[in-house]
C-alpha cells in the first residue's frame, strides 16, 4: 500500500469537523471554490453567501457562525464595511480576507482593523490551515473570556457576601457595645446603690443606735451612782458593763464615720491610701502599712476613688473575715501597668461551696468599670492577697515622691503569677 493510501484511509477515518461559514462574496464560482477548499481540509461545511451590509447584518442575526471568508473589494460591499458590521454585532468571530488582490499595506490595515489574516485567492492552500488555527486561537478567546466572565461574577458574589457579613458585624458589634454599656450602666448603678445603703447603714448607726447606746448609758451611770450610795455588791459589775457599753459606742462610732464617709478628697491616690493605712490603724487597732514605689500616672478621679474603694473593701474582708492583724497596702508603677496590691495576714483564702459572694463581686464590678483586672488568692505561706493592675499611658506623669511607712516592708507584695478576671465575680470565702 503507497503512502498516498495511507494518508486517504487516515483521512476517511477521521470525523468532519462541523462548520458554519459566512462567505461575504459578490462571485458565486469563488463563494463554491471556498466551500471545496474547506471540504477538502475536512470540515463538513455549512455557508451562506453575501455581498451587502443588509445581506450580512441579516445574516448575523439569523445564526451563529463559526468562521467569515470576506472579498476586500466588492461593487456594493468591502472587508474594511464588514469588519464594522461585525464589531457593532459585538462578535468574536474569526474574519479572514480572500482576495484576488491586495496590496500589503492595504491588508496591515485590514489586520489592525480587526481582521485575522487574508489570503491570496491563488494561493487557496493556506485557507485550511489558516482556518484552524484562528478556530483555535477563538476557542481559547472563548475559553479566556468565560474565565474572566466567571472571575468577575466569583468577585461580584464575593463582594456581596463581604458587605453582607460586614453588614451583619455590625449589628453584631452595635449589639454588643449596646449590651457593653448597659453592662457598664447596671454596673455603676449596683455601685451607687451598694454606697447609697452603706451611707444610710452609716447614718442609722450614729442617728439611731448611737443615741439609743448614749441613753442606755446614761441611764447606766445613773445606776452606778446609786450602787455606789447604797454599797451595793452589784456596783463593780456595774461599772464593767459600763466600760463594755462604752467600747460598743466607740466601735460604733467608728463604723458609722467608716460607712457615712465613702467620698474621698484630692487626686494624689499615693496620698488617699496613705491616709486609708493611717485610718485603719485608728480605728481598728491593727498594724497597717503602705508602701508607694515607682512614678505614678495622673489618673481620672473616678479611678483612684474605685482603686481606693477596692482597697477599702480587701481591708475591710481581712479584718472582718480574715481575722487579720496585719495588713499592707502596696502601689507600684510597673511600665504600663499600674499595680495595687493588698496583703494580709489573716485566715488564706478558701475556695467555697457557694458563689455570688456580694463583697468581692462589688469588688470586681469597680475594677471592670475602670478597665482594670482583679486577683484575689492565698498568699505564700499564710493570708490572702489582692492585686488590682490597670493599664496606664507612658505619657500624662505625676512625679510622687516613694512614700513608706515605718510598719511596712520596703516594697508591695507584688505576685509573681495570678489570675486574672475582669468581669466574672471572684468565688472566695470572704464576703
Amino acid at each position: 500500500m503507497g503512502a498516498n493510501q495511507k494518508t486517504a484511509n487516515l483521512q476517511a477515518a477521521r470525523p468532519r469537523r462541523s462548520l458554519r461559514a459566512l462567505l461575504v462574496e459578490d462571485s458565486e464560482t469563488d463563494g463554491l471554490l471556498l466551500k471545496r477548499a474547506l471540504d477538502r481540509g475536512w470540515f463538513a461545511t455549512t455557508c451562506e453567501r453575501v455581498d451587502t451590509a443588509e445581506k450580512m447584518q441579516k445574516a448575523l442575526a439569523s445564526q451563529p457562525w463559526d468562521l467569515i471568508l470576506c472579498d476586500h473589494s466588492m461593487p456594493q460591499f468591502s472587508a474594511p464595511e464588514a469588519l464594522d458590521l461585525l464589531k457593532k454585532h459585538r462578535l468574536d468571530i474569526p474574519f479572514i480576507i480572500v482576495s484576488g488582490y491586495i496590496e500589503e499595506e492595504t491588508a496591515i490595515a485590514a489586520m489592525h482593523a480587526g481582521a485575522h489574516d487574508y489570503i491570496m485567492k491563488d494561493r487557496l492552500a493556506r485557507l485550511v490551515p489558516a482556518v484552524e488555527r484562528e478556530l483555535r486561537e477563538a476557542e481559547v478567546r472563548r475559553a479566556r473570556q468565560k474565565s474572566e466572565e466567571d472571575l468577575r461574577r466569583a468577585h461580584e458574589e464575593l463582594e456581596l457576601r463581604v458587605e453582607q457579613r460586614t453588614a451583619d458585624l455590625r449589628r453584631a458589634n452595635k449589639q454588643l457595645h449596646e449590651m457593653f454599656e448597659e453592662r457598664k450602666r447596671l454596673e455603676h448603678e449596683l455601685l451607687e446603690i451598694a454606697e447609697n445603703e452603706r451611707r444610710r447603714i452609716g447614718f442609722d448607726l450614729h442617728d439611731d443606735l448611737g443615741q439609743k447606746l448614749t441613753g442606755v448609758s446614761l441611764m447606766l451611770k445613773g445606776l452606778e451612782q446609786r450602787l455606789a450610795t447604797d454599797k451595793h455588791a452589784c456596783f463593780a459589775e456595774a461599772q464593767k458593763i459600763e466600760q463594755l457599753l462604752d467600747e460598743v459606742m466607740r466601735h460604733t462610732h467608728d463604723l458609722a464615720k467608716q460607712f457615712s464617709s465613702l467620698d474621698i478628697q484630692g487626686d494624689d491616690l499615693g496620698a488617699v491610701l496613705k491616709g486609708l493605712a493611717g485610718n485603719v490603724k485608728k480605728m481598728f487597732g491593727i498594724t497597717c502599712g503602705f508602701t508607694l514605689k515607682g512614678t505614678l500616672p495622673e489618673l481620672p478621679r473616678n479611678t483612684i476613688a474605685q482603686l481606693y474603694k477596692i482597697a477599702q473593701e480587701a481591708i475591710s474582708n481581712a479584718i472582718k473575715h480574715g481575722k487579720a492583724t496585719e495588713v499592707t497596702i502596696g502601689l507600684l508603677r510597673q511600665d504600663d501597668q499600674l499595680v495595687l496590691t493588698i496583703r494580709n495576714d489573716g485566715i488564706p483564702f478558701v475556695q467555697p461551696s457557694s458563689k455570688h459572694r456580694m463583697g468581692l463581686r462589688i469588688m470586681n464590678y469597680r475594677a471592670n468599670t475602670v478597665g482594670a483586672t482583679l486577683d484575689v488568692k492565698a498568699a505564700d505561706g499564710s493570708g490572702t492577697l489582692v492585686t488590682c493592675e490597670i493599664p496606664v499611658k507612658n505619657g500624662s506623669k505625676t512625679s510622687l515622691r516613694s512614700a513608706e511607712d515605718g510598719n511596712a516592708s520596703s516594697s508591695p507584695a507584688v505576685p509573681t503569677s495570678r489570675t486574672r478576671t475582669s468581669a466574672a465575680p471572684v468565688e472566695a470565702k470572704h464576703n
